[in-house]
């Protein structure tokens, strides 16, 4: 074989190897939502003009597995509106476009935070308590690309054994992250060309206040890098200043009831129910469209539901 071929088929195996590689990373999907479909079914009471009506129920045609009420998200919307239903009293407002982006989940309780991380020269400084962008004079947490840093009047602490929904205590350890190291959060793959959330939970202390935080990904629903998502919600007795501030949420306008066992997941084989919240959502025949999100993916099933 000459020097020719041998170059040759070097050639081919770069660009065969280049074309798997390509392919990888395109076809490349987060390890997020879930495969449960879910069905919506009419309430079997008649609507009625009064401002607590049962609107329907929800359960699973399919389900591979319970789901955390803390990455759930369920709205309906009818002829005027779009409403996010909540599991609490309160439910998001829409910000509009901003650096630190907070919706609140199903459960009441939890946020899903985007912050924009994109600046190639400035960090976005977060407030965690209140979920909005401060400056370097004040600030719990700054984030710039990858790079993520805890203030200097905050320490951190990491649990890997224990789910986002288990750990509701303050844990019995030291509290060893600080300001002068960024967090470590994430995994670069190289077969991928992306940076993959690692599964941990970080506990920060501010003040006398704990936080939980779990961050899911670095990319935003058009799959462009340097946009840090993370969840996050308060444990023990500590206050959560966000779930009170009237710029973030609002009275929900629909509630969810449950009918299971385990207050914190949907359950397989539990059925739910969607009423009104003193707001007049439907009362005669209407249609209504049903979104279910998890962990930020849609959830297949019912998209809309003739009310009688």
């Amino acid at each position: 074989m000459n020097l020719k071929q041998i170059g040759i088929g070097l050639v081919s195996l770069i660009l065969v190897i280049g074309g798997i590689w390509s392919f990888m990373i395109s076809s490349y999907e987060e390890d997020l939502g879930t495969n449960n479909i879910f069905v919506a079914n009419d309430s079997s009471n008649n609507l009625t003009n009064e401002r607590n009506n049962s609107l329907f129920e929800l359960s699973f045609s399919k389900s591979e597995e319970s789901l955390e009420w803390s990455k759930l998200s369920i709205s309906i919307q009818n002829e005027t509106e779009t409403m996010d239903c909540s599991k609490g009293n309160f439910t998001s407002k829409d910000i509009g476009n901003a650096k630190v982006s907070p919706k609140l989940s199903s459960d009441g309780e939890t946020f899903s935070v985007v912050i924009d991380a994109t600046s190639e020269e400035d960090f976005t400084h977060v407030n965690l308590g209140e979920l909005k962008e401060t400056d370097e004079t004040a600030y719990d947490i700054r984030f710039s690309k990858t790079d993520i840093y805890l203030s200097e009047n905050v320490t951190g602490t990491i649990i890997e054994d224990k789910t986002f929904e288990e750990l509701n205590e303050v844990p019995n350890q030291d509290f060893t992250e600080t300001s002068e190291e960024r967090l470590d959060w994430y995994d670069y793959k190289i077969t991928t060309h992306r940076i993959e959330v690692e599964d941990k939970i970080y506990i920060v202390k501010i003040n006398e206040n704990y936080y939980k935080i779990k961050f899911t990904s670095y990319y935003n629903d058009d799959d462009e890098p340097r946009y840090v998502s993370f969840m996050i919600g308060t444990i023990g007795n500590s206050e959560f200043p966000a779930l009170s501030n009237s710029d973030l949420v609002s009275p929900a306008k629909c509630t969810i009831i449950e009918s299971g066992e385990k207050i914190d997941l949907w359950e397989t084989n539990e059925k739910i129910a969607i009423f009104e919240n003193n707001f007049d959502i439907c009362n005669s025949t209407c249609i209504i469209k049903i979104t279910v999100t998890y962990e930020g993916i849609p959830v297949k099933g019912t998209s809309d539901i003739e009310l009688n």
